[in-house]
C-alpha cells in the first residue's frame, strides 16, 4: 500500500504544484514492443490520470508519453505522484512492455492563457522532470519544503540530492527525491548540466540534403587532427544547424564535454572569452582575465567549443589561437561567412543543398533534398499540405531560382497559402529578374537570399514594414513588451504578419515566448531602417526600453527574490549591450552613468568582470569627452569598484581618488561616502593603511548621516577586514555582526556568506568548532543556492578546518587538496586575509599527518570530482 502524506487544506493562493512525468526509453520500448505499445500507453495515461484525479489534480497536456497536471497544493501533487509509481508497479504489462516512468514536481506561480499554462516556474518543473530515472520522483526545494512541514507516510525518506546546474537555467537547484518502501529507491546520480557537460539543445531541426557533409565533419571530429575547423558559407546556407548536430553525435569523443558559444550578441572581440566563461559554466575571478580563466580551467580536457558567427569578430581570431596552444585536447569548430585566416584553420565549406536538374523525373525530384526542406517549411503552417505531381515541376523551378538555400527557400514557402505553388513561381520569376538586374556586383548566392528577403519585405504592408524594419534594433531576441514600446499603436497584429512570413521566428525562453531574426535578415532590416530615416528613433527607444528594464531590476540582483531578475537580465544582455552602446554615442554621459552604475554589481556578483571592464573603460572614456562632472565622477567610482573586485588595486585607487575628488567639489554627499569606500580600500591595499582607514571612516559616518544602508554596510565590512588583517577579530566581528544585521535588512546575499565564513574561522580559532561548522555550512548554503562559486571555495576551506579540529586529518587534507587544486585550475588565491587562514589549517593539518602523508592524501583529494568534494563537505557539516 501506498504511503499516505498528510494533506491539510491551503490557504488560498497564487502559487500551484506542477507535475510532469515521461517514459524514459520509450523509443526502445516502441522498437521491441510495436504490437503492444500503443495498448501500454493507453493503460499508462489511465493509471496515471486515475492518480491526478484522486488529489484534485488538473490534467493539462498529454503529449505522446508526456503528462503534465497542476494540483492546488504540493501535498496532492506528491501523494497522487507516489500513488501513480505504485500503480505503474503493481500492474501486469504484457511480455515485459513495462513503463518506467520518471517524475519531477515544483511548485510556484504560472501564467494562464485560455488553455495554455506558462512562464518559468513551468519551465523549471519540467526541467526538474528530465532528469529523474525511470521510477525516480524528483522534487524541487520548494516541494520539499512544503511537504515537510507536515508529518510525511511512516517511512518515506526525503534524500538529498545536492545542487544542479538544469538546463537553460542559470540559477542551481537543490533537488530531492522520495525513498518510498516498495519502490525502487536505487538510482543512479540524476544527470544535469554538470554531468552531461553540454548546453547543445535537444530540440535541433532535421537536416536535408546533409548527409555526405555530416558524415565528412563527423570524421574530422573524430580524427582530432584538425582542432580548428572553419563552417564558411553564404548567409542562411544552414551552417550554425550543421554544427549543431555534428556537435551532438560527437559528445562521446569529448569526456569533458561540447558547448556552444553563440556569438552574434556582442560586437567586440574582448567579450569572445568572457562568452566562452559563460557557455562551458565557467565564473570569471578576480585578478585573471577571461582568457585565463578559460584556459586554466579546461587544461587538458577534451572539449569541444562550437563558436557561431564568428564573421564579425575575426578580428579576435587570436583568441583561438590562444586556447588551442594551451589547451591540447580542446577543438575548436567556427561558423563565418568568410575563413579566420589562422594558419592551422581547416576551413570546411558549406554549400547550398543540390537543386532538382532540369528534365528531372517525378520521383527525382520529391526525393531531393532541397524540395523536401521547402516542403517541410509549408508544412509548418499548412500541415495537409502534399507534393502533388501537378506542382512538381514549380517546386523545382522555384528551389533552382533560389539556389537551394534554405534561408530562402523558408521565405518563399511562407507565401503558399496566399500564392499557389505556380504563383509563387510566377511572382518570384518577374520580381527577382527585376531586382538582378540592379545588383550585378553582388555575390550571386547572397544576392539570391538578399533578393528574396527584399521580396518579402516589397509583400508587406507599409505598417508591417515599419515594425520589420524596427524588429532589427534588438539582439538576441526580444519580447513583445520591447516591441510594443517602439511604436505607439498595436503591433500585435503585425508581428503575427512578420511571423507567418518566417521574417521573424518565435522561441520559448525561461518559460516565455520570445521573437528572433536571422542575422541576415537583420542585415538587410537595419539597412532598410537606416534608408528610411528612422534608425536613430528606434535605437533611442530602444536604449530607453532596456535602461529602464535595468534600472527596475538592479536593487534586486542580489537580493533574495535575485533570481526572476538576473535571468532576465542575463537574456536581455544582447539588448542591454546595443543600449549600451547608443547611450555612449550621445552627446551626454548621463544616461551611460545611470546604465553603468545599475549594472556594476550584476556584472561583479555574476564574475563578468570582462563584460565590466570594457564597457566601464569605455563609457569613462565617452564621459571625459563631455565636459560633465557628475557623470565622469559616477562612472569613475563605479569603475574603481569593478576594478577593485576583479583585482585591480592599483587602478581602482586612481579611479576611487578621482571619483571622490569631484564629488567633493561638487558637494555630492552620496557620491563622497561611495568613492570614499573604493578609494579608501583600494589606498590600503596599495600599502597607505592609515589613509584609506581615514576615508573609509569618514565614508561611514557619512553614510549613516544620509541613511545609505548598503553605503554602511560596506563601511562596516571594509572596517572589519581592516581590524582582522590587524589579527583583532574581536572588534573585526563586531563591525562584521553590525553589516549582517543591515544586509539581513536589505536582503542582501552576495556579502553574507562571505562574512559568515569569516566568522567560522574566528570560532575555529577560538576551538569552538561546532559552531565553526554551522557557520561554514550557512556560508556553503549561500554559495550554492545563489550560484557565489568564491563563497563555495571559501566555505570549502572553512569547512577542511573544521574536519581539522574534530581529528579527521584525512578528511581535511583531501578537502585541501581539492581546495588548492581548484584554485590552480582558476589560476588564482584567496584574498590576503582570507588565505591566512586557509594557510593556517594547511600548515596544522601537514603538522598532524607528517609532509609525506598529507602530500598522498590532498593529491588524491585535488584529483576528486568538485561536485563530490561538495557534497561529502554538506554532509559533514550537516552532521
Amino acid at each position: 500500500m501506498a504511503p499516505q502524506i498528510e494533506i491539510r487544506p491551503q490557504p488560498s493562493r497564487e502559487s500551484v504544484c506542477m507535475l510532469f512525468t515521461d517514459i524514459e526509453g520509450s523509443t526502445n520500448l516502441v522498437d521491441s514492443f510495436p504490437d503492444l505499445y500503443d495498448h501500454m500507453l493507453l493503460r499508462h495515461n489511465e493509471l496515471l490520470r486515475n492518480a491526478i484525479h484522486s488529489y484534485g489534480g488538473e490534467e493539462i497536456n498529454v503529449a505522446g508519453d508526456s503528462v503534465f497536471a497542476l494540483f492546488p497544493a504540493s501535498a496532492q501533487g506528491v501523494q497522487a505522484a507516489i500513488d501513480a509509481q505504485f500503480a505503474l508497479t503493481k500492474e501486469e504489462w504484457a511480455k515485459g512492455c513495462k513503463p518506467l516512468v520518471r517524475m519531477g514536481l515544483h511548485s510556484g506561480k504560472v501564467r494562464r492563457h485560455d488553455t495554455a499554462i506558462t512562464g518559468i516556474e513551468v519551465h523549471r518543473a519540467a526541467r526538474i522532470a528530465s532528469v529523474a530515472h525511470g521510477g525516480q520522483i524528483v522534487i524541487s526545494n520548494v516541494v520539499r519544503d512544503e511537504i515537510a512541514q507536515g508529518p510525511i507516510g511512516e517511512n518515506v525518506e526525503i534524500r538529498d540530492l545536492g545542487f544542479h546546474h538544469l538546463k537553460d537555467l542559470r540559477y542551481p537547484e537543490a533537488l530531492f527525491d522520495l525513498v518510498i518502501p516498495g519502490l525502487q529507491s536505487d538510482f543512479a546520480p540524476i544527470s544535469s548540466i554538470g554531468a552531461n557537460r553540454s548546453n547543445l539543445t535537444s530540440d535541433v531541426s532535421v537536416l536535408y540534403g546533409r548527409r555526405s557533409e555530416l558524415a565528412r565533419l563527423n570524421r574530422i571530429l573524430a580524427d582530432k587532427q584538425s582542432r580548428i575547423v572553419t563552417l564558411t558559407g553564404a548567409g542562411g546556407v544552414g551552417k550554425t544547424s550543421l554544427a549543431i548536430h555534428a556537435g551532438r553525435s560527437a559528445l562521446s569523443l569529448f569526456s569533458r564535454g561540447v558547448f556552444f558559444v553563440q556569438l552574434s550578441e556582442i560586437d567586440n572581440p574582448d567579450l569572445i572569452a568572457s562568452e566562452i566563461c559563460k557557455a562551458v559554466g565557467l565564473q570569471e575571478v578576480p585578478g585573471v582575465s577571461a582568457i585565463e580563466t578559460v584556459c586554466n580551467s579546461l587544461g587538458a580536457a577534451e572539449v569541444l567549443l562550437i563558436l557561431d558567427t564568428f564573421e564579425h569578430l575575426v578580428e579576435g581570431a587570436p583568441v583561438i589561437n590562444t586556447i588551442l596552444r594551451r589547451c591540447p585536447a580542446v577543438t575548436i569548430v567556427t561558423t563565418s561567412r568568410e575563413p579566420l585566416k589562422l594558419r592551422s584553420e581547416s576551413e570546411f565549406v558549406v554549400p547550398p543543398l543540390s537543386p532538382p536538374e532540369e528534365g528531372a523525373s517525378l520521383d527525382q525530384i520529391r526525393e531531393n533534398p532541397s524540395v523536401q526542406l521547402f516542403e517541410n517549411f509549408v508544412r509548418r503552417e499548412q500541415p495537409d499540405f502534399r507534393l502533388e505531381n501537378d506542382t512538381l515541376g514549380s517546386i523545382s523551378r522555384i528551389c533552382r531560382r533560389l539556389d537551394g538555400l534554405p534561408l530562402a527557400l523558408e521565405l518563399a514557402a511562407s507565401h503558399v497559402g496566399l500564392l499557389s505553388v505556380a504563383e509563387l513561381e510566377e511572382r518570384l520569376q518577374t520580381r527577382m529578374q527585376d531586382l538582378r538586374s540592379k545588383a550585378r556586383d553582388i555575390d550571386p548566392r547572397h544576392r539570391t537570399l538578399r533578393l528574396m528577403i527584399g521580396w518579402s519585405d516589397h509583400l508587406l504592408t507599409e505598417s508591417q514594414r515599419r515594425v520589420f524594419y524596427a524588429s532589427a534594433v534588438f539582439n538576441g531576441g526580444f519580447d513583445l513588451r520591447a516591441i510594443e514600446s517602439l511604436f505607439d499603436a498595436d503591433v500585435v497584429d503585425h508581428v503575427e504578419a512578420l511571423l507567418d512570413k518566417s521574417l521573424l521566428f518565435r522561441t520559448t525562453a525561461l518559460g516565455h515566448p520570445r521573437l528572433n531574426m536571422l542575422d541576415t535578415v537583420r542585415d538587410f532590416a537595419l539597412d532598410k531602417l537606416r534608408e528610411a530615416g528612422a534608425y536613430e528613433t528606434m535605437r533611442l527607444r530602444q536604449a530607453d526600453h532596456f535602461t529602464d528594464l535595468v534600472l527596475s531590476a538592479a536593487p534586486n540582483v542580489m537580493r533574495f527574490n535575485q533570481r526572476d531578475f538576473v535571468e532576465h537580465l542575463m537574456q536581455e544582455s544582447g539588448n542591454i549591450r546595443v543600449a549600451l552602446e547608443w547611450r555612449i554615442r550621445q552627446s551626454s554621459a548621463v544616461q551611460s552613468a545611470k546604465l553603468i552604475e545599475a549594472l556594476r554589481w550584476l556584472w561583479i556578483s555574476r564574475g563578468q568582470f570582462s563584460e565590466g571592464r570594457t564597457w566601464s573603460d569605455r563609457a569613462l572614456e565617452h564621459a571625459r569627452t563631455t565636459g560633465e562632472p557628475e557623470p565622469l565622477a559616477r562612472i569613475l567610482n563605479s569603475a574603481a569598484l569593478i576594478q577593485y573586485m576583479s583585482g585591480d588595486p592599483e587602478t581602482a585607487r586612481e579611479y576611487g581618488v578621482e571619483s571622490h575628488r569631484i564629488h567633493c567639489e561638487l558637494g555630492n554627499k552620496a557620491g563622497i561616502a561611495s568613492a570614499g569606500i573604493v578609494a579608501g580600500i583600494a589606498k590600503a591595499t596599495a600599502g597607505e593603511p592609515e589613509a584609506g582607514g581615514m576615508l573609509i571612516a569618514q565614508s561611514l559616518e557619512l553614510s549613516r548621516l544620509i541613511g545609505d544602508d548598503y553605503g554602511t554596510a560596506l563601511a562596516l565590512i571594509a572596517i572589519g577586514e581592516g581590524t582582522r588583517a590587524q589579527g583583532d577579530e574581536v572588534a573585526a566581528e563586531a563591525h562584521y555582526r553590525d553589516a549582517l544585521k543591515l544586509l539581513d535588512k536589505l536582503g542582501d546575499t552576495y556579502w553574507p556568506g562571505h562574512l559568515l565564513q569569516n566568522l567560522a574561522h574566528f570560532r575555529l580559532h577560538s576551538g569552538d568548532w561546532r559552531n565553526a561548522a554551522a557557520l561554514a555550512c550557512q556560508a556553503l548554503a549561500i554559495g550554492e543556492r545563489y550560484d557565489y562559486p568564491m563563497v563555495v571555495n571559501l566555505a570549502i576551506a572553512a569547512i577542511s578546518g573544521v574536519l581539522a579540529a574534530k581529528g579527521d586529518w584525512d578528511g581535511a587534507a583531501e578537502i585541501i587538496g581539492a581546495v588548492n587544486g581548484r584554485l590552480a585550475r582558476l589560476g588564482v588565491r584567496f584574498e590576503p586575509t582570507d588565505d591566512a587562514d586557509f594557510q593556517k589549517i594547511v600548515s596544522a593539518v601537514r603538522m598532524a599527518l607528517g609532509n609525506k602523508r598529507f602530500t598522498r592524501v590532498s593529491e588524491k583529494g585535488a584529483k576528486r570530482q568538485w561536485d563530490e568534494i561538495v557534497l561529502s563537505c554538506r554532509a559533514a557539516v550537516a552532521s
